[in-house]
């Protein structure tokens, strides 16, 4: 059974899907852990981004659990919402800047997670897959984040196929950012946490709605959308805070 282990190192907030010994597969109370340490991290003081990766150095996440009696794949008539929907909706309303830590195979569920993060950094020896047709089924959920990095044809081809590719390729079709070999996995992300900490949550808090929010408008809904949260966030202590400290020639301190 995976758990959620949950820790505060400096300014950003890990998230590690604990259950090396099986594959750090997602059920139904894996998600509901992470999706309200999601939901909640917002409110931790201090914090400036969240890191969210898995147990050991072979496996990330390896999607739903097929063995478990509850989980992704498990029909359940009497929920109203599939805890898929709220983690995935967790990971997008978030106010904070999510990191995938990638330090192994990504697949399904877990290459969805990868998706739904701001930033994804693997190991050069990780691998990705959605090989849910091959037992009859398809990445249904994992295909909303899947588009919002991807090429549409690239999301096909990975659907039907149910292929693996290399971090080459997931780098290509923009799943990842960067990888690195694992011994300097975590010094590239800590130079990531470390870089986000030195600016504004409340910017991010903004920042990380309109991005989400604009991709799905017009140009000129967008434009309009913009020039709103443009006043909105401009009134903020930190806007306010910033503009004063770049006047002054000095660092900002920021309130959040």
């Amino acid at each position: 059974m995976t758990q959620l282990r949950v820790e505060e190192r400096g300014k950003a907030l890990w998230l590690t899907l604990d259950g090396e010994a099986n594959r750090n597969a997602l059920d139904d109370a894996i998600v509901v852990q992470l999706t309200n340490a999601l939901n909640s991290a917002g409110e931790r003081t201090g914090i400036h981004s969240i890191v969210l990766t898995g147990a050991g150095d072979k496996v990330f996440c390896a999607g739903g659990n097929l063995k478990a009696d509850s989980g992704p794949f498990v029909p359940d008539p009497n929920r109203a919402q599939h805890p898929l929907k709220a983690m995935f909706a967790a990971l997008r309303h978030c106010p904070l800047p999510v990191i995938a830590r990638i330090n192994g195979a990504a697949v399904g569920g877990g290459l969805g997670l990868a998706c739904a993060c701001d930033f994804a950094l693997a190991t050069d020896t990780a691998i990705f897959a959605t090989p849910e047709v091959k037992v009859g089924l398809f990445p249904l959920f994992i295909l909303a984040p899947m588009f919002q990095v991807m090429p549409k044809r690239a999301v096909h081809d990975l659907a039907f196929m149910g292929r693996r590719i290399d971090v080459h390729e997931a780098k290509a079709l923009s799943i990842i950012n960067d990888f690195v070999p694992a011994a300097a996995l975590d010094a590239r992300v800590n130079a990531l946490t470390e870089t986000l900490a030195q600016h504004s949550r409340t910017s991010y808090a903004f920042g990380r709605a309109a991005l989400n929010t604009m991709g799905t408008l017009s140009y000129e809904e967008s434009l309009e959308y913009a020039q709103r949260m443009l006043i909105l966030l401009a009134q903020t202590d930190d806007a306010r805070e910033g503009i004063n400290a770049f006047r002054e020639a000095r660092k900002p301190v920021w309130k959040g």
